[in-house]
């Protein structure tokens, strides 16, 4: 942290109270090997510098080697800093703080001080505001503060709370359809479902939609609508019906299928041709007889367990030959069902996207018939604020060499110095006489140049008027400010004659000449003073007087 502003202080600073760097007041002194004195971030710096830094403040032509700045040769000059320290000063903040104290006291009065600049400690906002206006920026002001939303209590940003209107589950919405109000957003869903909602407007399918039939309508005619056309419903079944016996036919032609269906038929006849051959079989055992009747059950009972492994398999072939009927029926219904849906998601996507064109040009034609309008608005606004500004011109401009002119919330205004958003004012033009010389004043209320911060400044400005070409050049006037006591007491009073020598005083070239008069009008201190009445009812009024006894 550099040096002391100067301003401060309440008496002058000595020289060699001042940093050989900065030229600021000491602030944390040390003394080098060369007798010269630095603040310690100061001089902290030059150490940071890659090379070995000389002296600044001993003369070039006796530089040596003890004018390096060294840091183990640096040290503090205590000396220095209790001198210093014992100083008088003042804050300077806002021009409002009043409080005084010794050099010393000054960074600690800083930390606590209620007019000083701090930054927002919120990330993102940035602004500066005074300590004690903190709290109220915190909880009023401050962009990125929290704020609970009233319909969820949700704690959001300040910044995105209008985005989340947007989104909020518990916002209340109207539905489109019926008109209903304050829906929840969250419920509007549920409201409006075809199956299980409650919007009696809410155009649902009919329900025999995957046989066919294509009416939406509100759900309160939907029983009306089965009821009137069941004969066409009645025809659409029909036909899915016949679509199915179809592709059931198909099936049955199909490659796969003919093949198990003739392995099934040369199974049935393979075992006709066995039980054929086992009866005749039966029959020759029975007339063999006797002695081979042992022979003959064996061989009965080998044909009779070949049988049934033949069967079994029949079996399993008939098995697996419905099943893959019914799963290629299964997939055919989903195919179909399927295709219909595809349709009716295209169909919708193709509405949706006329709408989405049309409601995209109808916005695009809204949005620049609003850029005209504004441009038209703006244009007559600015038109409207430039007669404004000339009759009241008209209404304060005197033609008698003396301008009286009174300055209202004078408290903002000098705020408005103070901090730089508005460092002067102009006050309106007046003139000598009809066709004499135009001029205005112009005041910084917080000085300026060698008067800023400590002395309100006072200028006198010639302007460019109709008349020019008839008047007397350089402009030789006595000018006269005055600064009215509002009690009648003591008016503060300045005068001064034109140097015919300056470019303030020539025929003007422009709109302006360059503005001349009193830097240090009036000390600030002596607007406080409770023996006049210089603001009253936070107004002041000046008094500008042309002298024209030598003009005709």
């Amino acid at each position: 942290m550099p040096g002391y502003s100067r301003e401060i202080f309440e008496v002058r600073v000595e020289d060699k109270y001042l940093c050989s760097a900065c030229r600021l007041v000491l602030r944390e002194p040390f003394q080098t090997y060369c007798g010269h004195r630095y603040c310690k971030s100061c001089l902290d710096e030059i150490f940071d510098l890659p090379d070995i830094q000389m002296c600044k403040q001993c003369p070039q032509d006796v530089q040596s080697e003890d004018s390096m700045l060294k840091r183990e040769q640096a040290f503090p000059d205590r000396a220095i800093k209790r001198d210093i320290g014992d100083l008088p000063v003042k804050c300077l903040n806002a021009g409002l703080c009043e409080w005084k104290g010794k050099a010393e006291q000054y960074d600690e009065h800083q930390e606590t001080c209620e007019f000083v600049l701090i930054p927002c400690p919120k990330q993102g906002c940035g602004k500066q505001v005074m300590r004690m206006d903190l709290a109220a920026h915190l909880e009023k002001e401050c962009a990125v503060r929290q704020v609970k939303c009233k319909y969820c209590a949700q704690e959001i940003l300040l910044k995105d709370e209008k985005d989340h209107l947007f989104i909020c589950p518990q916002v209340p919405v109207n539905c489109d359809f019926c008109g209903k109000k304050k829906i929840p957003r969250a419920q509007l869903q549920q409201h409006q479902d075809e199956d299980t909602g409650d919007c009696k407007r809410l155009k649902v399918a009919c329900r025999f939609a995957k046989v066919g039939c294509q009416a939406k309508l509100e759900r309160e005619k939907l029983n009306d609508h089965i009821a009137k056309n069941h004969v066409d419903h009645l025809n659409h079944l029909l036909d899915n019906h016949l679509t199915l016996m179809e592709k059931v036919n198909l099936l049955k032609q199909n490659p796969q299928a003919q093949h198990m269906q003739q392995a099934v038929s040369k199974m049935d006849a393979d075992m006709k041709t066995l039980f054929d051959r086992i009866v005749a079989l039966e029959n020759t055992a029975s007339q063999v007889g006797g002695a081979s009747g042992s022979a003959s059950s064996e061989v009965t009972k080998l044909l009779e367990n070949r049988i049934q492994q033949m069967a079994s398999k029949q079996e399993e072939m008939r098995h697996k030959y419905v099943a893959m009927e019914t799963r290629v029926a299964t997939f055919e219904g989903i195919v179909a069902v399927l295709n219909r849906e595809i349709e009716k998601c295209s169909a919708t996507i193709e509405a949706y996207e006329r709408q989405r064109r049309q409601d995209r040009e109808i916005i695009e034609s809204i949005e620049r018939k609003m850029k005209s309008q504004e441009r038209i608005i703006a244009l007559k606004d600015v038109a409207l604020a430039e007669q404004d500004l000339r009759i009241t011109s008209l209404e304060m401009t005197s033609y008698d060499a003396t301008l009286l002119w009174k300055i209202q919330d004078f408290t903002r205004k000098r705020h408005d110095a103070i901090t730089g958003k508005t460092t002067s004012i102009y006050s309106p033009c007046f003139y000598t006489s009809r066709t004499g010389y135009k001029m205005c004043a112009r005041i910084y209320l917080n000085g300026d140049g060698m008067g800023k911060g400590s002395h309100i400044s006072l200028f006198f400005v010639l302007m460019r008027g109709h008349f020019d070409g008839l008047l007397r050049w350089p402009f030789r006037q006595k000018v006269t400010f005055m600064l009215l006591d509002q009690n009648n007491r003591e008016h503060v009073i300045d005068a001064f004659r034109p140097d015919p020598t300056s470019s303030s005083f020539k025929r003007p070239t422009s709109d302006m000449n360059i503005a001349s008069g009193c830097p240090l009008f009036m000390p600030l201190s002596q607007l406080e003073s409770t023996r006049h009445a210089y603001v009253r009812d936070d107004a002041i009024f000046l008094k500008i007087i042309v002298d024209t006894s030598d003009l005709n």
